[in-house]
């Protein structure tokens, strides 16, 4: 659990760099880490996960500018991440992928929240993991709940778009949804979706609040909700289920 706990902290902290630079339009590789206020190289006193924004109190061990508690949350909650996973399927290639996964859905809820965009390279990544995970285990039906999900939720966008006369979901949600049904049961990504809207409300609650112009990213709430449901949704719709 430790060791789980540290890989996902160092990957936390690498895919906050990339989706800092993504937002930014830079290069992934453009160099060595530096301070955000004052553009001061970092080594590795300043970069170990956790640890280093503790030690220095947050803030920069060069100039002392304040350093934002994003880095900190990542890399914290991305090794919680990995840890739950690990608790959840244990040593297999169950917990791979859906390591994969989780981290995939960190980075693009970190670039969402800022431009509202989902790369596409964030989905086709948890989506070759399942899919050679599916063909190694011939369990072809587990791609029907994406195909479902995906045309589904991309009908019901059309159709709201003609009612609305405007974007009521954008592109990157569709594609999230159809790549999280390679993951789950349909009863599970029904789970999911009520999950998502759940948090998406409180999610655009918080954001009018602090500015009511802000469009409202829904990549965040489906990742959540994919966490959520990686870790309980067979228990929940079992149980539910078992009701009937």
């Amino acid at each position: 659990a430790l060791l789980a706990f540290f890989l996902g902290a160092v990957m936390g902290s690498a895919l906050n760099c990339l989706a800092y630079r993504i937002v930014r339009d830079q290069k992934w590789s453009s160099g060595r880490s530096r301070c955000p206020a004052r553009g001061h190289a970092l080594s590795l006193p300043d970069l170990i996960p956790v640890l280093s924004w503790l030690c220095l109190g947050g803030k920069c061990r060069h100039c002392g500018a304040k350093i934002s508690a994003r880095y900190v949350i990542t890399e914290a909650l991305l090794g919680l991440a990995f840890v739950s996973v690990l608790l959840r399927f244990g040593l297999s290639f169950d917990a791979l992928s859906a390591a994969v996964l989780v981290a995939c859905l960190l980075a693009l809820s970190l670039v969402d929240l800022e431009i509202q965009i989902i790369p596409d390279r964030f989905l086709a990544i948890p989506a070759a993991v399942r899919l050679i995970q599916i063909i190694f285990s011939s369990n072809f039906r587990a791609i029907l709940p994406a195909l479902i999900f995906g045309a589904g939720l991309l009908f019901l966008s059309l159709l709201m778009d003609k009612v609305l006369k405007k974007d009521s979901m954008g592109g990157g949600d569709i594609k999230l949804m159809a790549v999280l049904g390679l993951f789950f049961t349909v009863p599970e990504c029904l789970l999911l979706l009520v999950i998502a809207c759940i948090v998406g409300i409180f999610m655009a609650a918080i954001l009018m609040k602090i500015d009511s112009d802000t469009a409202f990213p829904f990549g965040p709430a489906l990742s959540i909700a994919a966490w959520v449901t990686l870790l309980f949704g067979e228990a929940i719709t079992t149980w539910y289920l078992s009701l009937f």
